[in-house]
């Protein structure tokens, strides 16, 4: 095995235990939350949440990512990604601070705006040092330290910080709590495994290679986030803040496991990517072994959410949010095509293909706006505007698969067929569930008793897709820990 492939599996491994580990939290901390604070509370941080990633863009400016694409990382490069991020971190809370007013008019369907912005807005001076720490890390492919800063972090300041003052009584700040300690925790644990260099630096010929690429990299980014979040600024502004709370919460939901999958494949393929990027035929393969890995997987674990996203809710959200089941199956068909474009993006931005990508992601916002703009005009419900969504996130991933036909070379036919067996799977894993589940239903089986059984039934199905299914790298991986673990098993104890 090669040294880069290598790393890439380590990395890989590292990065799916954070992600599966992470999921772990986020589904116990997740039903423990939708029990401390209302739908209105949660309407209130959807919205603060979205203006604090909108801040950590200005913070990075890209920067974290020219890091992780150069070719030649100086000393310089360094001090000059710590000196801007660590200056637009200031300036970016200075602000949010004198600008939370105005934003809490421009919501007035949000009470209590003005506290939770500048809450968050404190993230953004702390997000200088983890932006460099992590993507030192990542360019090095060691995932080690950022999964266990992910990892302490979530649990600490979340589980133990953020729900407790949620049980205090804090509401929406508790979650601003929760940010900021794991924010602190972060940095601390990362900066101690990179210790780069924190002396500042004033030659701008130190900063143009850095911005060059990342300046770019930004209006990529943040045209992501424009999209992305087109749907929450719409029915923050003409909907009512527990229409918005239900809305952002299901979604969240679903979409927080979905981010962290696509982050842990994107942080481990963007610095592989990167290194093959001038070998067509490493490239070529590296990004269809992990497609068509990634669109089994994903598309499976979508057919069995479509069908458990009762007990999901209920389980999860509470009795407070029942009524939300048909998002949660609506934002089901989003999760797929999310995670299957991010990695054609990625590819895109590993090769610095980034002016097709702010081509698509401007055609795709235009689009997505005006089709929410009219679906809203038509008196459409928040479950339409979710609808369209999905409409929208298909339309975007196929443009991204004929970008990356063009990098890699080929017809595009292997790219067409991964999609094509990924919904072979999808219908699979759904029949699966339901021939299971539906007569579980029937026979009145206990609520937290069928979650539990839908929870095993799930993980059976992805091992059996994984195991059983045709080769990927996924496959090679659980075959090789499952070497290692019967050579474990079969030597002696002492």
């Amino acid at each position: 095995m090669s040294s880069l492939k290598a790393r890439t599996v380590n990395a890989m491994k590292w990065s799916y235990f954070s992600m599966f580990a992470g999921l772990a939290m986020q589904l116990f901390f997740a039903a423990i939350l939708s029990r401390l604070l209302t739908k209105q509370q949660f309407g209130v941080w959807a919205i603060a949440a979205l203006l604090q990633r909108f801040g950590q863009f200005i913070t990075d400016l890209g920067v974290g990512q020219a890091i992780v694409q150069k070719a030649k990382l100086t000393e310089d490069d360094i001090r000059a990604g710590f000196t801007s991020s660590l200056g637009l971190g200031i300036f970016t809370t200075a602000l949010a601070w004198l600008l939370a007013p105005a934003i809490s008019t421009f919501f007035p369907t949000i009470p209590d705006l003005v506290p939770v912005v500048r809450g968050y807005a404190l993230v953004y001076i702390l997000s200088s040092g983890i932006i460099i720490s992590g993507s030192l890390l990542r360019r090095a492919l060691n995932f080690r330290p950022q999964v266990i800063a992910e990892l302490t972090s979530y649990a600490i300041g979340h589980g133990i910080i953020g729900l407790g003052a949620a049980y205090l009584g804090y509401g929406a700040m508790s979650l601003v709590i929760s940010a900021i300690a794991q924010a602190v925790i972060q940095l601390v644990l990362l900066y101690s495994a990179t210790r780069h260099t924190l002396k500042p630096i004033f030659r701008w010929d130190a900063y143009r290679g850095l911005f060059r690429f990342g300046v770019k990299a930004t209006a990529v980014n943040f045209l992501e986030f424009l999209s992305a979040n087109l749907d929450t600024f719409i029915i923050g502004k003409f909907y009512s803040s527990a229409q918005l709370g239900a809305y952002s919460r299901t979604f969240s939901t679903l979409a927080m496991p979905a981010t962290n999958f696509a982050t842990s494949l994107s942080r481990v393929m963007a610095p592989s990517f990167s290194a093959v990027q001038d070998d067509t035929d490493r490239l070529r393969r590296s990004y269809l072994t992990g497609l068509r890995a990634m669109s089994i997987l994903i598309f499976t674990a979508t057919g069995c959410i479509l069908i458990d996203a009762p007990e999901i809710v209920k389980v999860l959200l509470g009795p407070k949010f029942v009524e939300s089941i048909p998002l949660m199956q609506i934002f089901a068909l989003y999760i797929p095509f999310a995670v299957l474009t991010n990695l054609s993006a990625v590819l895109a931005e590993a090769t610095a293909r980034l002016n097709v990508k702010i081509v698509i992601q401007s055609v795709y916002m235009v689009g997505l706006g005006a089709a929410l703009w009219i679906t809203y005009r038509l008196g459409g419900h928040v479950e339409h505007l979710a609808m369209v969504l999905v409409a929208a996130s298909v339309c975007r991933s196929a443009a991204f698969a004929v970008v990356a036909r063009g990098i890699i070379g080929g017809s595009g036919r292997q790219i067409a067929q991964s999609y094509g067996v990924g919904a072979l799977y999808f219908m699979g894993g759904a029949l699966v569930t339901a021939a299971a589940v539906f007569p579980l239903r029937a026979m009145a089986v206990p609520l937290p008793v069928l979650f539990i059984l839908e929870l095993l039934l799930g993980a059976a199905v992805l091992a059996g897709v994984v195991l059983l299914g045709p080769p990927s790298e996924l496959k090679d991986m659980a075959y090789a820990s499952l070497r290692q673990l019967r050579r474990r098993a079969a030597q002696p104890s002492s």
